[in-house]
């Protein structure tokens, strides 16, 4: 009987250190400071979700907030906005396209990256078109 309640004990101890180490890797909304939560204000809902690694990918990104332009701020606060509004599959899709993407190499990426610059150039209407697929 002893030795159950001592194998119970240090599974109790091991489970409450591991619990306060996840805790202290990546912590609790409330733990955050004022500022971090007001950046990361989109993904709120989410945060007691979130695994401790995206938790600290997320704070990595709000470290290097204040040294963005304005316009990069704002893109990054509507970036999460979208992420926010995503279903889990979404999210999913996403990631696994961001891993294709990853695995293209860097020339390809590149000229894809400049071809996309010139479709976002291009007048909302020659858009429309080549989405139909009725470009010139």
């Amino acid at each position: 009987m002893a030795r159950i309640a001592a194998a119970l004990l240090s599974c109790g101890l091991s489970a409450v250190t591991s619990l306060a180490l996840a805790q202290a890797d990546a912590p609790r909304w409330v733990e955050l400071t004022p500022r971090m939560q007001g950046v990361l204000g989109p993904i709120e809902a989410d945060w007691k979700r979130m695994d401790p690694e995206r938790r600290r990918k997320w704070m990595a990104i709000v470290e290097g907030y204040d040294a963005m332009t304005p316009a990069e701020q704002q893109n990054l606060l509507s970036r999460m906005q979208e992420w926010a509004k995503l279903s889990p599959a979404d999210r999913e899709l996403a990631r696994d396209r961001y891993r294709e993407w990853l695995s293209i190499p860097a020339e390809r990426r590149e000229a894809l990256r400049e071809r996309w610059e010139a479709y976002q150039n291009l007048p909302p209407e020659e858009r429309a078109r080549i989405r139909a697929g009725t470009a010139r």
